[in-house]
């Protein structure tokens, strides 16, 4: 699944009195914006889970540092993992009733 955020198109600033640097600013103001939901939009489609060992994941010293509700790829299992309620648990990733 997707996530497309609309971009803003243009500024309609035709027959209007407003003077130069507000016309230039409300341009920037549409072009950054459009880069922000740009940069946005890609952190939700590219999101993947950090890769660690079973052995990585095993050491109670490193899982004390993660917060809950963190989600982990064990590579040496192949299966999601994450930290709930303080411990670390296995995440099922087959189908949904």
């Amino acid at each position: 699944m997707s996530i497309f955020i609309q971009r803003v198109d243009s500024v309609p600033l035709q027959n209007t009195n407003f003077p130069f640097e507000l016309d230039q600013w409300l341009a920037n103001l549409a072009d950054s914006l459009n880069t922000s939901f740009e940069q946005i939009q890609n952190a939700f489609n590219l999101l993947t889970a950090q890769s660690y060992t079973a052995a990585q994941l095993a050491d109670t010293d490193f899982t004390a540092t993660l917060s809950n509700g963190i989600i982990l790829y064990d590579s040496t299992n192949h299966v999601y993992v994450g930290k709930q309620n303080g411990a670390m648990v296995q995440f099922d990733t087959s189908p949904y009733p």
